[in-house]
């Protein structure tokens, strides 16, 4: 991989956790979008799948699943941080430090929701481009994303209303919540979508790099 892919495959996993935090931190505003009250997660999250497409085509698909790991990892240490910081005295009236803490601490059942719902949605969704590729290769670029993002979307808000409302919402109520937002974030990724022709294809390099096999990790001393 040149210096400057490998520069650009570095703003692009930064772009991904970047987004991944701005999508939790829009999540505190509710937006009436496309006849649907969904929040404003369902602007920014989508932007996260063709990112981790970016990425793929950049440097593969190991390097990806990487990626969404390292994602949740900083994640689950920011809500530990979180939890910390709301449990400390803080400068501030009894109430405000309680609605602070409820804001800072989502319930565990939503904490491993999200973390659930992200992780697999988007390795289902790295799957889905790789078999797209092996079919297609370097044709019809857009394909890979949409059909990958069709795909990783819906199930990640599946995933997610099942394991954070399953027996305690009906399955009309899940049904509804499910349908708004996917509309909504599909509509957002195919917006999204041409981003992928930003970035060079360059899956195969890191396997030419010496020494490097699928269960190695990434070397940069090639580069």
């Amino acid at each position: 991989m040149s210096i400057r892919n490998l520069h650009i495959l570095i703003l692009v996993s930064v772009a991904y956790v970047a987004a991944q935090m701005v999508a939790d931190i829009s999540n505190l505003r509710d937006l009436a979008l496309f006849g649907f009250g969904v929040s404003a997660f369902s602007i920014a999250y989508p932007l996260t799948f063709t990112l981790r497409d970016m990425a793929h085509k950049l440097a593969g698909p190991h390097v990806a699943r990487t990626l969404i790991f390292a994602s949740a990892a900083i994640y689950l240490i920011g809500q530990a941080f979180f939890a910390i910081i709301a449990g400390m005295p803080p400068e501030m009236t009894a109430d405000e430090s309680a609605a602070l803490g409820a804001l800072l601490t989502p319930e565990w059942r939503f904490l491993l929701a999200a973390v659930v719902a992200t992780v697999v949605s988007q390795l289902v969704d790295t799957e889905v481009y790789t078999r797209w590729l092996d079919r297609f290769g370097g044709e019809h670029q857009w394909g890979r994303v949409l059909v990958s993002n069709a795909v990783g979307i819906p199930l990640d808000r599946a995933l997610f209303l099942l394991i954070a409302f399953a027996g305690a919402s009906s399955g009309d109520e899940l049904w509804t919540m499910f349908w708004g937002a996917t509309i909504v974030r599909l509509v957002f990724g195919i917006v999204s979508i041409p981003g992928i022709y930003l970035v060079e294809e360059h899956s195969q390099d890191w396997e030419k790099m010496s020494g490097i096999t699928h269960s190695d990790p990434p070397s940069f001393s090639h580069a």
